[in-house]
C-alpha cells in the first residue's frame, strides 16, 4: 500500500468516527432538550394562575399571631373586611386594603391629612373620591378603594405595594410593603362571622348606630347561681342573659370590635353597696381600663350604653353609668344623657375609673 492509499483509508476511517460522534452528540442533545422542556413544564405555573397554595386571590403569607392594635383600629379593620366580603372581593384584596389603610392613616378615621385628604384611606374629595363626609364614612371609603382596585388588570398578581399604589398614587409607593405581615395578621383576627356582623352596624363618623331590640328575659333561679363567663365568679340568671345578648350583638366581649374587655363578678371591699359581689353588675370596656376613652372608643361606649338603655326592660337593667353620667329607668334626663354622676360618696367622679370614663357599668335588677 503506497502512501496515497494509506492516506485515503485513514481519511475514510476518520469520517466514520466523526459521523458516529455526531450521531451520539445529536442523541444527547435531543434527550437534553426533552428533559429541559419537561422540567420547564413542571416548574412553570399555568398562565394566569398561581403556582400552588392560595391562588391569585389569596394572601401569599401566613398570619404569625395577634396584632398589638387598639380597639379603634380593629373596628376600622373589621369594617374594611366586612365591606370587602359583602362586595365579593377576593381575600387578597382585603389584605391589600388593610395594608393600605395602615400606611395611609394607621387605621384611624382621620379628619385631616395632606391637602384635602381625609379618612381611613386619605382620599381626596378634590380628586373625585366623594364628599368630605363620604370619605370619612369607613364603609364608603372601603367601597371606593375596592371598586378602583378590582378593575386594575392583573392586580391580584401584583406585589402588595404595586396594587396599592395603582389605586392610591402615593409619593411613597414602596411604603405599603412594610405592612404585609401586619395586614395578614389583622385579617386573620377580624375575619370571623361575629366580628364582621358587629362591624356591619358601624355607621359613618359621628353616628351611633345602635343595634336592635332583644327578647325579654324569661326568668330564672334567684341569686348568684350562674357561672360568670367574664370571671371565675358567679352571676345571676338575668345578668347572664344580658351578657350573652351583649356578646352576640357586639361581636364578643373580649377583643371585640366594640367591647375590648369586660368583667362582672368581683369583690368590692371599699364599696359595701356594689352589685359586683352579688353577680348583678358588669363593667364593659371599649378601650383600655384605667385611662379616659378616646375617639372611636367613646363612640362605641355610647353605642353600648344606648343599647342597654333601649333594652332596659328586656334585660332587667337597674342603672347605667358612663362618661360621668348615670341613667336609671323612669328618671328624666338632666342636661344631657341621664344625670351627672357624683360617685356615690365612694368614687372620685373626675377620675377615669371613678367617673366611669373608661368603662360602662350596668347593674341588673336580679
Amino acid at each position: 500500500m503506497d502512501g496515497a492509499e494509506h492516506a485515503a483509508r485513514a481519511l475514510r476511517g476518520l469520517g466514520a468516527r466523526v459521523a458516529v460522534l455526531a450521531l451520539v452528540v445529536g442523541l444527547i442533545a435531543g434527550v437534553g432538550a426533552v428533559m429541559f422542556v419537561g422540567l420547564t413544564a413542571l416548574m412553570t405555573p399555568p398562565a394566569g394562575g398561581a403556582a400552588c397554595g392560595t391562588g391569585a386571590g389569596g394572601v401569599p403569607i401566613e398570619a404569625s399571631g395577634p396584632t398589638v392594635l387598639d380597639g379603634e383600629q380593629r373596628t376600622n379593620a373589621a369594617v374594611i373586611v366586612a365591606t370587602g366580603r359583602d362586595m365579593g372581593v377576593p381575600e387578597r384584596g382585603l389584605w391589600v386594603a388593610l395594608a393600605t389603610a395602615l400606611q395611609e392613616s394607621g387605621l384611624r378615621n382621620l379628619d385631616y391629612g395632606d391637602r384635602d385628604s381625609l379618612g381611613l384611606f386619605q382620599q381626596r374629595p378634590s380628586q373625585g373620591w366623594g364628599s368630605p363626609a363620604q370619605v370619612r364614612d369607613p364603609r364608603y371609603a372601603a367601597t371606593q378603594f375596592y371598586q378602583r382596585l378590582v378593575v386594575i388588570p392583573d392586580w391580584a398578581l401584583m406585589p402588595l405595594w404595586e396594587a396599592a399604589q395603582a389605586v392610591q398614587r402615593s409619593g411613597f409607593p414602596l411604603a405599603y410593603a412594610k405592612w404585609e405581615q401586619t395586614a395578614a395578621d389583622l385579617l386573620a383576627e377580624v375575619d370571623s362571622p361575629a366580628v364582621l356582623a358587629a362591624a356591619r352596624q358601624v355607621g359613618p363618623a359621628g353616628e351611633n348606630c345602635v343595634p336592635g331590640s332583644v327578647a325579654a328575659f324569661a326568668g330564672g333561679a334567684p341569686g348568684c347561681v350562674e357561672d360568670d363567663p367574664t370571671t371565675n365568679g358567679c352571676i345571676t340568671a338575668a345578668t347572664l342573659y344580658a351578657v350573652t345578648q351583649a356578646a352576640s350583638v357586639f361581636g364578643g366581649l373580649r377583643d371585640g370590635p366594640v367591647i375590648r374587655s369586660s368583667g362582672c363578678h368581683a369583690e368590692r371591699p371599699g364599696n359595701p353597696t356594689s352589685d359586683h359581689p352579688l353577680g348583678k353588675g358588669c363593667d364593659f370596656f371599649p378601650g383600655d381600663g384605667g385611662r379616659f376613652a378616646r375617639g372611636l372608643e367613646i363612640d362605641n361606649g355610647w353605642r353600648a350604653a344606648e343599647w342597654f338603655r333601649a333594652n332596659a326592660d328586656a334585660l332587667q337593667v337597674s342603672y347605667i353609668i358612663w362618661q360621668g353620667r348615670i341613667w336609671t329607668p323612669g328618671a328624666p334626663d338632666q342636661g344631657g344623657w341621664g344625670r351627672p354622676y357624683t360617685g356615690g360618696g365612694v368614687y372620685d367622679p373626675s377620675d377615669a375609673v371613678g367617673g366611669h370614663y373608661d368603662h360602662i357599668h350596668v347593674s341588673f335588677e336580679r
